[in-house]
């Protein structure tokens, strides 16, 4: 098997990478990233004969196209917004595909992808980081409990991490400054950024954080996996200085799309705002943790049941990698483990609780120390 890790030279694709060398059933291991000479000393690092890095530009068409000949599975690891393009080349090149999620808008835009995928016998596996991913396996692990599913609450936090963005500022930006959803009564509505603000207990030391709802692409699949599900909701929790500091540059119109005219150029506030800190270093040192609680409500037999799942992930220091780049990449590569050893329910563009059984991707990330334990059950009659 060959696999391709686009973008596996940056945070998740390192993590990602780094766990595809441990799987015998890969052959060849290509890091694809715009910056070669990064994916070459990744390589170098890597220290393992499989692997080769190649450039591909994500936003070029023909350099998509060429990089994915002859590949048996595509691993997206870049920016959501790259999702559709990187599909339409596999789609053109017969390969499987997995991504780390759409942030809701896209993902429903690769949904409709799914009977061409299905046509061409491929798996297309949206959302397979941490969340989405894991939380989307607890939630079918929880609805395999269940007679009927009512409700998925997903919360995640984070502690440590130094300052600043823990992951693409961008897609830290988006989820605090697009409007969120949320599932509720069995109707799908708009959430304002930043709102439903509810504090909440996660693993230690984590421990009691302030979440809010954001965009998310469990929201496109989870509400449609389960008939009759009435309630899904998504919050997240940042630092508090984050979130105060992203509060700030809404109030001050730097998250604006409005264009405006400056040394005669146009430009948008965001459209500099992203530039700027794409430029800018990523949080030095090791000190994180992450934290996510699913809880996945319903009946069984005559009684009210409430499963609660939850996991918490340190940085991998052995690897050198931070929390949050380890518990989003491993998921990826043990799903494209997979996928390689063709352990997946259905072909076509699928969300992960519709593509794995559970206990699969479960007994696969435990190798990895992530562990999602059952932490409650609660029933009621």
């Amino acid at each position: 098997m060959k696999i391709l890790a686009i973008g596996g030279g940056g945070a998740m694709g390192k993590a990602a990478t780094r766990a595809l060398i441990n799987m015998p059933i890969f052959e060849e291991i290509i890091i694809g990233d715009l910056n070669l000479e990064a994916a070459q000393n990744w390589a170098q690092k890597l220290n393992d004969k499989r692997v080769r890095a190649i450039r591909v530009d994500v936003t070029d068409a023909v350099s998509l196209l060429s990089a994915t000949k002859g590949v048996d599975i595509v691993a997206n690891l870049t920016l959501y917004e790259f999702n559709v393009p990187i599909m339409q080349a596999c789609l053109e090149n017969r390969c499987h595909y997995l991504d780390l999620g759409g942030l809701y808008h896209v993902t429903q835009k690769q949904l409709a992808l799914h009977e061409k995928f299905k046509s061409i016998n491929r798996l297309a596996l949206l959302g397979m980081g941490a969340s989405p991913g894991m939380t989307n396996v607890a939630a079918a692990m929880g609805a395999q409990q269940l007679d009927h599913v009512t409700d998925i609450h997903i919360r995640t936090g984070t502690t440590g991490g130094g300052r600043g963005f823990g992951y693409s500022a961008k897609t830290v930006l988006d989820e605090c400054t697009m409007n969120a959803f949320v599932f509720e009564n069995g109707e799908m509505k708009a959430a304002p950024p930043l709102s439903g603000r509810e504090r909440y207990v996660l693993p230690e030391p984590v421990g009691e954080v302030e979440g809010f709802y954001s965009i998310h692409s469990e929201l496109a699949t989870l509400s449609y996996q389960y008939p009759g599900i009435q309630n899904v909701s998504f919050r997240v929790a940042f630092s508090p200085r984050l979130v105060n500091m992203v509060e700030t540059l809404i109030d001050l119109k730097l998250t604006s799309l409005e264009k405006f005219s400056y040394k005669n150029l146009d430009i948008a506030p965001r459209e500099f705002l992203d530039a700027h800190l794409m430029r800018l270093p990523k949080p030095e040192g090791l000190s994180e943790f992450k934290a996510f609680r699913v809880e996945v409500g319903g009946m069984k037999d005559v009684e009210r049941k409430t499963l609660v799942y939850e996991i918490l992930v340190p940085s991998k220091e052995e690897w050198g990698i931070k929390a949050g780049a380890y518990w989003t990449g491993v998921p990826a590569a043990v799903a494209a483990e997979l996928m390689a050893e063709g352990k997946y329910l259905a072909t076509g563009a699928l969300a992960p609780e519709a593509a794995f059984a559970p206990e699969l991707v479960f007994a696969k990330l435990a190798d990895y120390d992530l562990k999602i334990a059952l932490a409650q059950e609660q029933k009621m009659r």
